[in-house]
């Protein structure tokens, strides 16, 4: 998995054994986005995990044209559908973290009955698995009708239909669910209630350290609409030293000017899309800046710093990779001088460390807070920082399977920035091409340009 901060010959961290995230709760109420983003936390910080949607299993037995009175939890005709596609999930979820080297899971479905609750948890305990019960409660209705129409009706199961009449179908399966909702009273079991997404928490009989930074990272949950940027560092006067930490350069200059037009035009336009689309006026949105303690960095970013609803901070932790002995060497000046060192960083180029340097790996346990303080965070990032510092940060959102040792050869080149938006259903990323500029202007901090950026990717 990408960016591991630990790893262990077993595979098994924290001597946990193998821990299964049962959900509970209505749809839209944040649980497969909590799902998704702490299945991301927890592969990157070592635990091998994997979450499992029941809305996948239902479709992938009865297509997308089901009937209503599939979610109707009385109707007892359709009793033995739904308990066919539980099923199929659950032993999915007993082969992965029995003989497939996952450590937690997450059954992520409404199983809103008590009944079905305790059925499901002797399965699971049977197979010497330990269940936790998340349970999302949303009172607050403007929640969850944003994440009815934001996330909800661009599922499969609404291709074919337009956004209103996939609005009125999907609370119609709602209305049909709540007479048999029953909440998590059982206090021998362990479990965690999320109240409107996080604004107050229950928490009950939680066992272990790895359930206990289950409960940590819940804490910092939320499901709001948020984009982070990632772009490189300007080039410096002595670009190859870390030691000399320089100053911009004349071409450094004009970049951080380009990006400052291409970011802030880019927001822009997401704005005038989003009040067409929704009415929401995002215009006075706060863009929170944030950049390393390089000169470089922070030249860069005071670009951003005179325009109002942006906001500028240094961040130490955000420094880049200290080379060490090698400083200023290329890979084959690091090869005819180091031969031995050389040989051992091609075996592991994530977690090999030259002499008075720093690894990947160390890059990562490094940004750890920073990880952390991106998932809290509610307002819109630019991060501003060298190379090796984006490749660890873009590792932790990049999708699953992304090798360790690809992490040293991600690129960032300065034409480009990086744009991610984390949603329900995976990171959105799209690569946006800076648009060059002849000269700066006197007042460069505050001009725009009338050009439109290149799109170069989009995944």
């Amino acid at each position: 998995m990408a960016a591991q901060l630990y790893k262990t010959e077993t595979g098994q961290l924290f001597h946990a054994g193998s821990i299964v995230i049962i959900n509970v709760g209505l749809p839209a109420r944040g649980k497969t986005h909590g799902s998704r983003s702490l299945i991301r936390y927890m592969n990157w910080l070592g635990v091998k995990s994997k979450s499992y949607h029941m809305g996948q299993y239902r479709r992938r037995l009865y297509g997308t044209e089901i009937s209503p009175d599939y979610f109707d939890l009385g109707n007892a005709e359709m009793a033995d559908a739904r308990m066919r596609a539980e099923d199929l999930c659950i032993q999915d979820i007993v082969t992965y973290l029995t003989v497939g080297g996952g450590q937690l899971a997450i059954f992520d479905a409404s199983n809103l009955q008590a009944e079905r609750r305790r059925r499901i948890y002797r399965h699971f305990e049977l197979s010497k698995i330990r269940p936790l019960f998340v349970e999302y409660i949303c009172e607050n209705e403007a929640i969850v009708e944003e994440n009815i129409r934001k996330v909800k009706i661009s599922s499969p199961d609404y291709v074919t239909l337009d956004a209103d009449s996939a609005v009125v179908d999907f609370k119609e399966r709602i209305a049909r669910m709540v007479p048999y909702y029953e909440t998590v009273e059982d206090k021998d079991l362990s479990y965690i209630k999320l109240y409107n997404v996080a604004e107050h928490f229950e928490v009950n009989n939680i066992r272990g350290y790895l359930q206990s930074r289950v409960v940590f990272y819940l804490m910092n949950l939320h499901i709001s609409d948020r984009t982070i940027y990632l772009a490189r560092s300007g080039e410096s006067i002595n670009e190859g030293s870390y030691k000399a930490d320089a100053p911009l350069s004349e071409a450094g200059h004009l970049y951080a000017h380009n990006l400052q037009e291409a970011i802030l035009r880019r927001i822009r336009k997401r704005n005038e899309e989003t009040l067409a689309k929704t009415g929401v006026d995002m215009s006075r949105r706060t863009l929170k800046v944030w950049t390393s303690t390089h000169v470089k960095s922070y030249q860069t970013a005071e670009y951003f710093a005179a325009h109002e609803h942006v906001r500028v901070r240094r961040r130490m932790l955000l420094k880049g990779l200290n080379p060490g002995v090698c400083e200023n060497m290329s890979l084959e000046e690091v090869k005819a001088r180091f031969p031995e060192e050389y040989q051992a960083y091609l075996l592991d180029p994530y977690h090999h460390r030259y002499s008075l340097a720093e690894s990947y790996h160390d890059i990562s346990v490094r940004l750890e807070p920073v990880i952390l303080e991106l998932e809290r965070e509610q307002d819109d990032i630019l991060i501003i920082a060298p190379e090796s510092a984006l490749r660890c940060i873009y590792a932790y959102f990049a999708p699953e399977g992304l090798p360790n040792s690809l992490i040293p050869t991600l690129a960032f080149p300065r034409s480009i920035f990086v744009e991610l938006k984390p949603t329900a259903y995976g990171c959105k990323e799209r690569r946006v091409g800076i648009s060059p500029s002849a000269v700066v202007p006197a007042n460069s901090a505050s001009s725009a340009s009338a050009s439109e950026e290149e799109e170069v990717k989009f995944v």
